[in-house]
């Protein structure tokens, strides 16, 4: 298959992980990292986010979420250089991969989702609180009341 992968509608992993090649290590943290790929049949380049998250409603199951971000040749050089943003979900507007190692690819088109893009804010912020809750250690009745406290004043937009 030597067609773009914007060409096609939904993308295997096995096709991905045959034809990607890590070319650069953006940044890396606890529960996400960001790499520069390239699709070594045609030469187009790709940010890959993943993203680990930890569902504590199915049992502390982790999920792993993998986004693909085409990225122009111009955009390539400002990003190596650090000249040009491509954190996810601020600089993720256009159309871009996201799938597993369980499911298949499938081109996903963000425009529209201003209020979705807050909801990841929002996500980010819940895990920032709880990455705190966890280094303090302190797991007690109260803490947890608090923490869900906050929480909810955050969803609420009470803060």
């Amino acid at each position: 298959m030597d067609a773009s992968l914007k060409n096609l509608q939904i993308v295997l992993h096995e096709e991905l992980e045959k034809r990607l090649e890590e070319v650069r290590h953006l940044r890396k943290e606890e529960n996400e990292h960001y790499a520069l790929w390239k699709d070594t049949v045609t030469g187009e380049h790709y940010v890959r986010y993943v993203q680990h998250h930890l569902n504590l409603m199915e049992g502390g199951i982790e999920e792993v979420f993998d986004h693909l971000l085409p990225v122009d040749t111009d955009d390539v050089l400002a990003i190596v250089l650090d000249e040009q943003d491509y954190t996810y979900p601020e600089r993720w507007t256009k159309t871009y991969l996201r799938g597993s190692d369980k499911d298949a690819y499938v081109w996903f088109d963000p425009s529209g989702l201003s209020e979705d893009l807050n909801d990841d804010t929002k996500g980010k912020e819940i895990s920032e609180m709880l990455d705190v809750f966890k280094q303090e250690k302190k797991f007690d009745d109260e803490s947890i009341r608090k923490l869900l406290s906050q929480i909810d004043d955050m969803l609420d937009d009470k803060e």
